[in-house]
């Protein structure tokens, strides 16, 4: 019977690379924010995006948006965020940040720099570009699959 070499798999080494930054990055803004993982991703995507829907958040976060609900209820009810009727169509409402929220997005932002910076120690500048466009590819490649698996309408 064949076996497939999971541990040293590209597949395997993106997803665990992945999971650590993304571990550090959630210890370490809550530990000095007080932030949970979604929320801080949540006040820099709308930081860049601001007035997003639910929906249109949760695909800039890559979550479910069901699964965002409970998150942005928090974050309303402390202040982090608003909800605000959409003006094309008033049965939905589109997410801003607020006076508190916009004052620690400077402090996320830092963090995540900082982690980057210890994170990336012994990979060289051209390391870092050299890996940029082989991850792109894959993620590009992975998308034409999936689109090309999907019925059609």
């Amino acid at each position: 019977m064949r076996k497939l070499d999971l541990g040293d798999s590209i597949g395997t080494l993106i997803f665990l690379t992945s999971k650590a930054m993304e571990g550090v990055a959630e210890h370490e803004i809550k530990s000095k924010l007080g932030l949970t993982s979604s929320q801080w991703k949540i006040i820099l995507a709308l930081n860049s995006f601001d007035g997003l829907s639910q929906r249109e958040l949760a695909d800039k976060i890559y979550v479910d948006s069901s699964t965002l609900v409970p998150v942005i209820d928090k974050m309303e009810k402390n202040g982090l965020l608003e909800r605000k009727p959409d003006p094309e169509d008033r049965r939905h409402n589109r997410l801003y940040l607020t006076k508190k929220s916009e004052s620690v997005v400077d402090s996320i932002i830092e963090t995540v720099l900082q982690l980057r910076k210890t994170l990336y120690k012994g990979l060289s500048k051209d390391d870092l570009e050299l890996m940029r466009p082989i991850l792109k590819r894959i993620v590009d490649n992975a998308d034409k699959l999936m689109n090309k698996s999907k019925p059609e309408p």
